[in-house]
């Protein structure tokens, strides 16, 4: 679901050099997987809005290539900036005095990550006669003034707070009150503080909006960046696995068998070419499905004999892999063993951890139920043991070229 931004115009400031940053590269151009900042910004604000139109506030010195990215995003023509970033958002607003628009969205392009969450609540207020919203986060630590390195003044953190982009305005009261000020601020709530406005609200921000200033901040942000240029679609994975119990112990001379990695007593053993646990061969199907990648049988078969009572913990994890190679996510695991014996409620809590740790998941995302089948068939009989499994997965949509 998009959100109608009929009306509404996001001016993006790409203009810095980011003398902190310590870059040759101005940040805003930075590649994280090929998209830089500016489009991974672009393209968030496309995901989670319609009927919108966006212009970049630029410099001269990427003049020409970010002229190719808003070609490439159907943008309206940048604008150059100025020295300051108050000089840029009032080069902005000045380009558009011929379209119509209420308000304005202004928005650092050095906070590439802008959520749904976010966007719903500032469109929220654009029903009201509002001047300013911005988005704003608690502080958590402790907060002081320095001087010469020393601590001089304790400040209260509970009426402190951070504020964020990007922040919806009324676009004729931010023009206004541009012109009545010629201190530098720093954001647009600001700006209508130092002229006297009020209507200045605020919304739950998201900590994940970090503004990236130093090298350091792009590394804490960098594994949500890349989560964040794709379109995760969620898909469902089932796994089925049946093994014969070795009643006359023909085949092995075990007294336990092992589920979920786990080595239980049973009064007789599995039969398979592996360590025949059902329910993580079951498990590894399921995941295997979503990612298209075959499975158990294909990738381990059971003619080749290096997978000889092979542990299955090995198969799970060579998955496990898998899964990180298409960047693919588990939301949860729901597994049923279905048996006479044993009582899977005694063992099911050493499974799921043993699992969680091979699938480096949060135990909370896995479910073991154990069955019986009732003294009915060949399970009924204690002949064998079965489990199904169903995974629910988040992986990258495939945009086919047609």
């Amino acid at each position: 679901m998009k959100l109608n931004g009929k009306g509404i115009i996001i001016i993006l400031l790409a203009g810095g050099v980011g003398n902190r940053f310590k870059s040759k590269t101005n940040k805003q151009l930075i590649e994280i997987n090929r998209k830089t900042l500016l489009e991974i910004c672009i393209e968030n604000f496309n995901k989670h809005l319609k009927n919108i139109n966006i212009q970049i506030v630029i410099n001269k010195s990427n003049l020409n290539f970010i002229k190719n990215i808003a070609n490439k995003y159907n943008l309206l023509k940048p604008v150059l900036g100025g020295i300051t970033r108050q000089q840029s958002v009032f080069k902005g607003l000045t380009a558009l005095k011929n379209y119509n628009k209420e308000y304005v969205l202004i928005h650092d392009t050095a906070r590439p990550i802008v959520t749904f969450e976010v966007l719903e609540q500032l469109l929220d207020f654009t029903k009201k006669q509002v001047n300013c919203v911005a988005p704003v986060i608690p502080i958590n630590d402790a907060v002081r003034v320095i001087n010469d390195d020393k601590i001089n003044k304790v400040l209260n953190k509970e009426n402190q707070i951070l504020v964020q982009t990007p922040q919806l305005c009324n676009f004729k009261e931010l023009v206004s009150a541009h012109k009545i000020t010629n201190i530098e601020y720093e954001d647009e709530t600001s700006i209508f503080l130092s002229v006297g406005r009020g209507g200045i609200h605020t919304i739950k921000g998201d900590p994940m909006s970090l503004k990236i200033t130093r090298k350091h901040d792009l590394n804490l942000l960098y594994p949500h960046l890349i989560d964040n240029i794709y379109n995760y679609i969620t898909k469902i994975g089932i796994g089925f696995d049946i093994h014969r119990t070795d009643l006359i112990k023909n085949k092995h001379n075990d007294n336990y068998i092992t589920l979920g990695g786990v080595k239980i007593t049973n009064s007789a053993p599995l039969i398979g070419h592996s360590d025949a646990d059902v329910l993580l061969h079951a498990i590894t199907d399921s995941l295997l499905g979503p990612i298209n990648e075959g499975d158990i049988g294909m990738l381990f078969p059971p003619s080749d004999k290096k997978w000889k009572n092979q542990d299955s913990s090995y198969f799970l994890k060579e998955t496990s892999l898998l899964l990180k190679k298409h960047k693919a996510k588990i939301n949860n695991i729901d597994a049923v063993i279905i048996c006479e014996q044993p009582k899977i409620l005694n063992h099911s809590k050493e499974m799921i951890y043993n699992i969680s740790n091979i699938l480096e998941i949060n135990p909370s995302k896995i479910s073991i139920k154990g069955k019986t089948s009732e003294s009915i068939g060949f399970i009924g009989r204690k002949e064998g043991i079965a489990a199904m499994v169903n995974s629910s997965i988040q992986v990258i949509e495939n945009i086919s070229d047609d």
